[in-house]
């Protein structure tokens, strides 16, 4: 019985969790996804924003830089300075030179200046090691500035070791210089760019403890606002999704911490001929504080809801599952037969009314037993005196048997034959069962008929006709006698020679079915459609209780009203009364 009651308590205590607790998790696990992913996809159009803003931005300052450099590789002095020939004045060359020099520190954002002939390097603004043409020619940067014919060919600060000296953070242009009177190639130039130029930019999307990169199509570090990061790769899963998409962003992971990426494919890739993708990082705890309120309220509706839970079943469920352990004792000890069990009274006004409803039911059931007691005693007084009673038919079955002896012996043939009918016939009535079988019935009825056929004399004849699958069936006995009765009574006229009754037993639709028919004088119309309209509840020919009427009301009380009596007759034609009954095996019937 604990055992009982700590599964039900169990059981209880587990349905609050899932029923209550379960959705409200449910709802602030949802609650907490939507949350993140709006909160995801506006800041990351925010971002993507800024990261168009500074594109244009960058575009814009790379525009200016191109224009530059195309006045440069198109000013005279350049011109003049690279077809300088050992035969001119050496002060032309020192004044083209200073000229130069004025033009690249009139720009501030100009770091160095490297110019080469088809031969060697013939110009360096500053002292810092520049490679030398040879290197430059071996380069695949030669390749790309040659391969644009004079279009300005750019170098990321992760890209340009070969021409700035290690520490160095540059951007680097490079560009074929050709003579605009006959296009042919003059030289090459190299030009530094400071770094401030994009440190300047992306200051406006810069905050603490966020990245700010651009990165190429294999996903190495081309800059970043934070300069240790230039030149490493890239680390995320998502890569691949970063490198071959326009614009876009997702949750990953970076620098061991959950990080929102946010990226945009530069439009600046036509004038810098490179594809450059600007990608802004920033820790996901930084932007979810807002949700986590939400789910910090989830965990704590959870804690107070097993809280009340358990004071729930402190207060409450622990009185129920009481109630309920107390009341099971209650019953088994009802079960096993002490019915002086009562339940106690109870605070709730539910548990007293189910006390109540108890204990009034063990009293009635009591009482109920007494009664039963008192009705079995009487019954088996009655069965007693059955038995004492059945003395009676023996005395009557010895008598006949003592006729039938003494006719025997002075050759009464006939008053011996009907005694032994007679014999047979009460048997059959005398018994106590509802039921006999068919083949029982049968001889019931030829008992019957022998009979008359002495007391009438033989004026009729009778044919009985059965099927071998009917005979081991049980029916309710006595049902075709009376009606043979009512034939030979009703049927038959005086002037009538021979009488013809047929008995046929057969089985129709599963159903077990009798035909007794006459040759009778039949039923008048009139009488007949009385007859079926009061359906057969009064006998017209009879009226005791061994009639028509008697095997309708026995037919229908006991198998039902499906079966019963059916009467067909013609007037001056007969009459057949058919019987159905159903069907039931004699071993699968206790008669």
């Amino acid at each position: 019985m604990n055992v009982m009651f700590l599964k039900l308590q169990h059981r209880m205590i587990i349905g609050f969790l899932l029923f209550i607790l379960l959705p409200i998790l449910i709802e602030g696990w949802v609650s907490y996804q939507t949350s993140a992913d709006t909160l995801k996809k506006n800041i990351s159009e925010q971002v993507l924003q800024t990261l168009k803003l500074m594109d244009m931005n960058l575009s814009a300052s790379i525009s200016e830089l191109n224009w530059f450099s195309d006045n440069v590789v198109d000013s005279p002095d350049i011109q003049k300075f690279l077809k300088f020939k050992e035969n001119e004045n050496i002060a032309d060359l020192y004044n083209q030179n200073l000229n130069i020099k004025s033009v690249m520190y009139s720009n501030s954002m100009v770091e160095d200046f490297i110019l080469y002939t088809k031969k060697e390097t013939v110009f360096h603004l500053k002292s810092f090691p520049s490679p030398s043409l040879q290197q430059l020619e071996g380069s695949s940067f030669f390749h790309e500035i040659m391969k644009e014919n004079g279009r300005p060919v750019w170098l990321s600060p992760a890209e340009n070791d070969l021409f700035v000296p290690s520490g160095k953070l540059m951007l680097t242009q490079g560009r074929l210089i050709i003579d605009y009177n006959n296009l042919e190639y003059l030289g090459y130039f190299v030009l530094h760019i400071k770094l401030d130029l994009l440190d300047r930019i992306f200051t406006k999307l810069h905050q603490t403890n966020s990245s700010e990169l651009i990165i190429n199509q294999s996903g190495k570090i081309l800059y970043s606002f934070d300069h240790q990061w230039i030149g490493q790769q890239l680390q995320m899963n998502h890569l691949p999704e970063i490198t071959t998409g326009k614009q876009g962003y997702f949750i990953d992971t970076w620098q061991g911490k959950k990080s929102l990426v946010t990226y945009y494919l530069s439009d600046l890739n036509e004038d810098a001929k490179k594809e450059w993708i600007l990608v802004s990082i920033k820790p996901w705890d930084s932007l979810s504080n807002q949700i986590y309120f939400i789910r910090n309220n989830t965990i704590a509706i959870v804690i107070v809801g097993i809280f009340m839970a358990l004071l729930f079943n402190l207060l409450y469920v622990k009185k129920i599952l009481g109630f309920i352990s107390q009341f099971l004792r209650k019953m088994n000890r009802a079960e096993h037969g002490d019915l002086a069990v009562r339940m106690p009274a109870f605070d709730f006004l539910e548990f007293k009314t189910l006390a109540l409803g108890f204990n009034k039911m063990i009293e009635q059931i009591g009482l109920l037993l007494q009664q039963v007691k008192r009705e079995q005693e009487r019954k088996r007084e009655a069965e007693f005196q059955v038995l004492q009673q059945q003395i009676n038919p023996h005395f009557l079955y010895n008598t006949l048997e003592s006729i039938n002896s003494l006719a025997a012996l002075n050759g009464q043939k006939e008053i011996s034959k009907m005694t032994i009918n007679l014999g047979k016939l009460l048997r059959i009535s005398i018994n106590g069962a509802y039921e006999v079988m068919v083949s029982d019935e049968i001889r019931h009825v030829i008992s019957y008929l022998e009979i008359q056929k002495t007391r009438f004399n033989n004026r009729f004849e009778y044919e009985i006709n059965v099927e071998d699958e009917l005979k081991n069936c049980p029916v309710l006995k006595l049902i075709l006698q009376p009606l043979v009765e009512n034939i030979l009574y009703h049927a038959f006229d005086q002037h009538q020679k021979i009488g013809q009754i047929s008995i046929i037993g057969c089985i129709e639709g599963g159903k077990g079915c009798f035909y007794i028919q006459d040759n009778g004088k039949g039923i008048k119309n009139e009488t007949l459609t009385k007859f079926s309209d009061q359906y057969l509840r009064v006998d017209y020919r009879r009226n005791n209780g061994h009639g028509i009427k008697n095997v309708q009301d026995r037919l229908k009380l006991y198998y039902g009203n499906a079966y019963g009596l059916m009467i067909c007759s013609f007037e001056g034609s007969g009459t057949t009364v058919k019987i159905t009954f159903p069907m039931i095996k004699g071993d699968e019937h206790d008669v």
